[in-house]
């Protein structure tokens, strides 16, 4: 078949679009660095790209949360370290109080240090990370710990059989006191506060089953068998209640596999075993009043105190080991997955920059046949 003029000018044009196509998707990758730039590119290897997009995706959100995660337990570890010194501050001091040689004024001194001790644990208690309360299970904007139970007790050496019940009356006038209610007569009685040590009211007339007020706190006192005598005591302290939950901030570590990454203030302020604000206002109370054997009683507390914490933080310590290992895989998983990415998707900059050249000569060398081409076809023309 004969080949005209026409169509070897044809052939040369097509051939010189396509090699500027080339040329142009040759500057493209060593602009953008990428052999892919688009499906059409390359469909198959697109296709892989994106699963590897995906799989980063993933993997870069769940190193977040992992860190996150592990974050939020070491400030834990932390603060519980500080609520452990803070109770082996309050053993200390118990262990020193015992002593017969300490006076009951040496005694009501060291209660003070033990107040300062609870409001420091309260304070401990309701850390924040971020705006978000540390110990307060999935409840994170709700403080975990407020005043908010109050609990009354007859002295041990009370002669007369009156009972007493306490409530909560104004929850935002509570204070975190102690307070002991002294019978001066079978029909009066004075209220001190044992934190401050000042009269909260005194010369109060007993009328049985009639219920008083003050700081918050309904008190009523009720004959038992017989009415109050002079001498006898009764005691009313005002606790910290929980107002967070039990559970837990999980983060995901695969698919289907989660790690929970905090510890709830019931797992080791106010549980699961004891409640470590009452053992210290056992002690303080201990202190006040004088009573030898409730300080000595106080040390076994803090003991059971500072094993749960303990306990606590030995969990926290098998969390974080366990969340480390999982953030290694995944960094190991994020590099691998790069890696193969870019085996697919980046350019190699010295095999396009052969190809550029090799494209840009025999672009040259087409536009010179081409050239050649037009003016043998004009001389043709003009004879």
């Amino acid at each position: 078949m004969r080949v005209t003029d026409r169509q070897q000018v044809d052939a040369l044009i097509t051939a010189i679009r396509g090699l500027r196509g080339n040329i142009f998707d040759r500057n493209e990758q060593i602009a953008s660095g990428k052999r892919v730039n688009r499906p059409s590119d390359d469909p198959a290897a697109a296709e892989r790209i994106n699963q590897f997009r995906n799989v980063l995706r993933t993997t870069e959100r769940r190193l977040a949360t992992v860190n996150e995660g592990v974050g939020r337990l070491n400030l834990s570890d932390s603060v519980l370290e500080t609520a452990g010194n803070t109770l082996q501050r309050a053993k200390e001091l118990a262990i020193q109080m015992r002593n017969d040689t300490n006076t009951a004024v040496e005694r009501r001194n060291a209660a003070q240090e033990v107040q300062q001790l609870m409001l420091s644990l309260a304070g401990i208690a309701n850390t924040q990370l971020n705006g978000r309360f540390l110990f307060a299970g999935s409840q994170t904007h709700t403080e975990p710990f407020v005043l908010g139970s109050a609990t009354g007790s007859a002295g041990t050496v009370n002669a007369g059989s009156a009972a007493i019940a306490v409530s909560v009356a104004t929850a935002t006038d509570l204070q975190p006191d102690s307070y002991q209610i002294q019978f001066t007569s079978s029909t009066q009685f004075d209220v001190l506060n044992l934190t401050t040590n000042q009269v909260v009211s005194s010369g109060n007339t007993y009328v049985s089953g009639t219920a008083f007020s003050f700081d918050g706190l309904d008190v009523t006192l009720t004959d038992g068998g017989g009415p109050p005598i002079a001498g006898d005591q009764f005691f009313v302290r005002v606790g910290y209640v929980y107002q967070g939950d039990g559970a837990a901030i999980d983060v995901e570590i695969g698919d289907g596999r989660t790690v929970e990454t905090n510890v709830t203030g019931s797992q080791v302020f106010s549980g699961p075993t004891v409640d470590l604000f009452q053992n210290l206002q056992n002690f303080h109370q201990a202190l006040v009043i004088n009573d030898v054997e409730g300080i000595q009683a106080a040390i076994g507390q803090f003991d059971q105190s500072l094993s749960q914490v303990t306990d606590a933080r030995a969990n926290i310590g098998a969390l974080v080991n366990r969340l480390d290992t999982i953030k290694d895989g995944l960094d190991l998983l994020s590099v691998n997955t790069q890696t193969l990415r870019s085996n697919f998707e980046d350019a190699d900059f010295a095999q396009v920059a052969s190809d550029l050249a090799t494209l840009q000569n025999t672009l040259e060398a087409s536009m010179a046949t081409l050239a050649r081409q037009f003016e043998t076809n004009l001389l043709n023309f003009i004879r």
